[in-house]
């Protein structure tokens, strides 16, 4: 995101003034006012994908698809929608209805391949997210009308309203830019009360030695404002939570779909959430394969629920710790340690 400019301090207080209501509102009247049912192409199910799952797996397998485009392709991957992202796209399209920060994936996978899809229909996607507070459509919004894309003149006044509303909702890198970019243009009230949310203490003290007393004073009401319209840390982390369990759910679906035979979406998605939970409680369990072979484990050794805690078996941690083995062969390894104990 590149915004060269910044709106005088005066004219940016009037869009965070006391009335929060008022620029959100204003942000809100310069979008598209389109439903979802007229943005959202018909799609079919594809191998991986059907509209009667549960919209985390869609938006999770949708974001999986794209990875492995990614991972397939490189960087030609853009000059045409491949099948995985066909895929993708069908994917977050289904999520959607459901989960609306399936359209930020959607926007920056279909404004990317504009020789298979319409700019207007990325744009779309994003406006309708952004709409409805998705910090990352409004940083998207802001990055596109900074220097003009998929069909939009630039707009500078639009780039600043909807880079500090990504702010204002959690997001970190609009945050940054909140501060390097007001520091940048001597907006220094601004840029010291966003380094104070950001809790810079560097980057305060920096601003602190540019300021006048009757900036200070701005600073300290610019902040105090800032911090009673700021989305709670509590629903953030929830937020990011969410996402990573669906993440997490679509790459064990997408390589082992047999982990998940017999579970209901809420049993899946508190297995899931365990084992998400315990890359937090365990900071040696952290890789992508220990993963995958912890849960096709644990699931060996029970039909549903939430995962069995094999961590706090030596012989097992030794396997899953073990960089050298394959998940395969840890798998089969762990296998024949349990049928021993049965015997």
């Amino acid at each position: 995101m590149k915004c060269r400019s910044l709106l005088p301090l005066a004219i940016f207080s009037l869009l965070v003034g006391c009335n929060a209501s008022s620029p959100d509102e204003k942000l809100n009247n310069s979008l598209p006012d389109l439903s979802l049912e007229q943005i959202l192409p018909k799609v079919e199910a594809n191998q991986y994908c059907t509209p009667d799952m549960d919209s985390e797996l869609l938006l999770g397998l949708g974001s999986r698809l794209s990875d492995e485009d990614e991972l397939l392709y490189g960087a030609g991957r853009t000059l045409q929608a491949s099948k995985e992202i066909k895929m993708a796209r069908s994917c977050l399209i289904m999520a959607a209805p459901r989960y609306t920060t399936s359209l930020c994936i959607l926007g920056g996978i279909v404004g990317a391949r504009q020789n298979d899809y319409d700019k207007s229909e990325a744009f779309n996607y994003i406006a309708y997210a952004a709409k409805h507070n998705e910090s990352c459509a409004e940083a998207g919004l802001a990055d596109l009308y900074s220097v003009g894309k998929l069909g939009q003149l630039p707009n500078k006044e639009l780039a600043m309203g909807w880079l500090e509303r990504a702010a204002r909702h959690g997001d970190q890198d609009a945050q940054q830019d909140m501060v390097r970019w007001s520091r940048d243009q001597g907006n220094f009230p601004v840029a010291y009360a966003w380094a104070r949310i950001l809790d810079d203490g560097q980057t305060v003290e920096a601003v602190k030695r540019k300021m006048s007393p009757q900036q200070m004073a701005e600073g300290e009401q610019h902040y105090t404002q800032l911090l009673s319209q700021l989305t709670p840390e509590k629903d953030l982390k929830q937020a990011l939570r969410k996402i990573v369990i669906a993440i997490s759910s679509a790459d064990l679906y997408y390589s082992h779909p047999q982990v998940f035979e017999g579970m209901s979406p809420v049993q899946r998605r508190a297995f899931v959430a365990q084992l998400v939970d315990m890359q937090d409680l365990y900071p040696q369990f952290h890789t992508r394969g220990q993963v995958m072979a912890y849960a096709l484990i644990s699931r060996s050794v029970q039909t549903t629920g939430p995962a069995v805690d094999l961590w706090q078996d030596p012989a097992l941690h030794a396997l899953l710790i073990n960089d050298e083995l394959s998940v395969e062969d840890t798998v089969a390894q762990a296998k024949t340690i349990l049928a021993k104990r049965k015997q």
